[in-house]
């Protein structure tokens, strides 16, 4: 009888959707680098693990940190379109990075759903626009106040310092 019980109550589970962002209660939850609390949804970010473990972060910059402190299993990452707030897979985001942009950690990192409200950011605000791939493999230290955020694609783009 325990394990029909058991059986029953495994298919009722719901399973990990990679087309749902996780839920972050702003004002409430805390951020896994930090230890702050979440407030600012615009900044906000979030990766799924394959072990279905949800990870929140109050600052892009700090779940780029993580995720490579860590190296976690990851299924799915998540920040917010910063003109809309709204959720969008961070894989097809698209990112500028100045080191003028005040976040909450201040990596100076946002995200755009596309690419040319972030080119449009640049044009007005100056930075660097970079893909998932790119702003992954960054050197993150710990964000502008203390350090550099510099992206080595065979010399081209390097914020905080000469660049191209």
């Amino acid at each position: 009888m325990t394990l029909v019980g058991l059986t029953i109550l495994m298919a009722c589970q719901t399973s990990l959707s990679l087309e749902d962002p996780p839920h972050i209660y702003y004002g409430e939850d805390i951020c896994d680098q930090c230890n702050m609390i979440i407030t600012e949804e615009r900044y906000a970010a979030a990766y799924v693990t394959k072990d279905g473990t949800i990870r929140r972060f109050d600052d892009i910059g700090g779940m780029v940190l993580y995720d490579q402190e860590y190296s976690e299993e990851v299924l799915a990452y998540w920040v917010h379109d910063f003109k809309s707030e709204e959720w969008v897979n961070a894989k097809n985001a698209t990112y500028v990075i100045n080191k003028e942009t005040t976040t909450p950690m201040s990596y100076g990192i946002i995200a755009f759903k596309n690419a040319q409200n972030a080119a449009s950011e640049t044009l007005q605000e100056k930075g660097v626009v970079m893909n998932f791939v790119n702003l992954f493999a960054s050197e993150i230290t710990s964000g502008f106040h203390d350090g550099e955020i510099k992206h080595d694609d065979h010399g081209e783009e390097e914020v905080n310092g000469v660049g191209n």
